[in-house]
């Protein structure tokens, strides 16, 4: 049966596939997805000051526009190998606070529709780490989820 609208109303339009954004980057070849709510800035490599008896995976701390930021090795953190060297910090915010990622390149922004998520099929490795997976115009993505990458290192500190 056919929607009634009353006179001088227009009809209403069907829901819109929402679509998510996310920061395309590229680690050991491996795209992975970052929800754009989650990214603060983007930034060259800067120099990392080396912080004394702190986990392997924490790098070292970056000045960026007078606040100091942890930096992050997302390749230790995720058990990938680490043959290529990073190009770009990722500075995430979440509710431990500010943390950079070491990526190797930036894709760029990727609008995915919701019914192109798919539940993570991966199993070991980082698989912790990966809330969805996505077919996207340049392959996989795995979709990173920030805020259990934070809880973990809070927790591993």
């Amino acid at each position: 049966m056919a929607d009634i609208v009353p006179v001088g109303e227009a009809k209403p339009e069907k829901a819109l596939t929402e679509v998510e954004e996310f920061l395309g980057i590229s680690i050991e070849r491996e795209l992975i997805g970052i929800s754009l709510k989650k990214i603060l800035t983007i930034s060259k490599v800067l120099d990392i000051v080396k912080v004394p008896y702190t986990p392997g995976f924490i790098v070292g701390v970056i000045n960026l526009r007078g606040e100091i930021i942890p930096i992050l090795s997302l390749k230790q953190m995720l058990g990938l190998s680490e043959t290529q060297e990073p190009t770009r910090i990722v500075v995430l915010d979440s509710i431990h606070g500010k943390a950079g990622v070491l990526v190797d390149s930036i894709v760029g922004v990727i609008r995915v529709p919701q019914e192109k998520f798919e539940p993570n099929p991966l199993i070991g490795r980082y698989s912790i780490y990966v809330s969805h997976v996505a077919q996207t115009e340049y392959g996989l993505m795995e979709i990173l989820d920030a805020d259990r990458l934070m809880d973990s290192v809070v927790k591993k500190d």
